[in-house]
């Protein structure tokens, strides 16, 4: 019989026993992770749809499928050790940390919460309970931007001085209606909240100063935008513009990625799948297309630092920083005003 590991300590020998929270979307690509990932396995899903948990379990190879969080606790408590939250986004903060209360590990896909006072009362649950959190940032996890950050954390590029980030998408493409919260600022917080917290990465810190502005619904309590431009003023003269439409015809997305340092720049673009590399002389090219390589990383540091015993690489800290930079941003497209942060490193 399998003995279960540490909910609450991590473990270094045991599988870690993960249940699948409303991730019939990823199920695909967590099945495939998995096969590269040693000590993890997918071990109970939760779908309220029955057809739904029949496919998704499938999928996975696991017979344990319950209708929701509560009912999963209740009957089968001790098939898991860990949740990798996918769950529609208003739900995160609750299922983290009705998670964490019970003993198990937190993986949550962005947003953490859909404010920072609810994520902030997450990363307590958290911390009270002695259990992992991580964020999902998927884009931080893709190696044209981990290639980036490493060029800049070993001195490459020296120091960051000005980030601009493109991420344009086809027309409505972006969340399903059903899974768009009513909430202020859904539209920034859900659609640009990994490209705010790459930003917040590559400085090493949050923006002393946030302006942005929006086009598209005149109701701020809809922020239903289908433009919005945010400039971000960072410490010691660092600046990032980032600009997200949801206008493309239909077809691609397009995502592009520049950094300009004290030393050199970097360059990240997503058209045919090749990134270039800058580093001197004739460019290099990255092909960027790595498929689930992102779900594969960040499957995987959930994981080691579950057994480890470490924070992982994207805390709950972070996911909150980002957060904080978002609300910033939908207080300045409301007041049409620059906000000021005070600058955390």
């Amino acid at each position: 019989m399998h003995e279960a590991a540490n909910t609450k300590d991590g473990a270094t020998d045991s599988m870690i026993r993960l249940a699948l929270i409303g991730g019939a979307a990823s199920a695909e690509a967590y099945a495939s992770a998995l096969q590269r990932v040693p000590h993890a396995s997918i071990t109970a899903v939760v779908e309220s749809d029955p057809a739904s948990a029949d496919r998704v379990a499938t999928t996975l190879g696991t017979s344990v499928r319950a209708a929701s969080l509560d009912d999963l606790l209740d009957r089968y408590a001790n098939a898991f050790d860990a949740v990798l939250i996918h769950s529609m986004d208003h739900l995160h903060a609750e299922h983290a940390a009705q998670a964490a209360r019970a003993g198990k590990h937190v993986f949550v896909e962005t947003p953490l919460a859909l404010s920072t006072e609810m994520a902030n009362e997450t990363i307590e649950a958290c911390d009270s309970a002695g259990v992992c959190l991580m964020v999902g940032q998927p884009l931080r996890f893709e190696p044209s931007q981990q290639a980036v950050k490493q060029a800049l954390t070993s001195g490459k590029l020296g120091t960051p001085g000005l980030l601009r980030i493109h991420c344009w998408r086809a027309l409505d493409a972006g969340k399903s209606p059903e899974r768009e919260p009513k909430s202020i600022g859904s539209s920034v917080v859900n659609r640009l909240i990994g490209e705010l917290d790459l930003a917040n990465g590559y400085f090493d810190a949050l923006p002393t100063h946030v302006y942005a502005v929006g086009r598209g619904s005149s109701n701020a309590e809809a922020a239903r935008f289908d433009y919005v431009q945010i400039h971000l003023g960072f410490p010691d003269g660092g600046m990032a513009l980032i600009d997200f439409s949801a206008s493309l015809p239909a077809g691609r997305d397009y995502f592009a990625l520049s950094l300009i340092g004290s030393k050199g720049a970097a360059y990240v673009d997503d058209h045919h799948n090749t990134s270039l590399l800058y580093r001197g002389g004739d460019p290099t090219a990255m092909i960027t297309g790595q498929g689930t390589s992102s779900v594969l990383s960040q499957l995987q540091e959930f994981v080691d630092a579950i057994q480890e015993k470490r924070a992982p690489v994207a805390t709950g800290a972070e996911g909150l920083a980002a957060m904080r930079v978002a609300e910033a941003a939908v207080e300045s497209m409301t007041s049409g005003k620059a906000v000021h942060l005070a600058c955390d490193r």
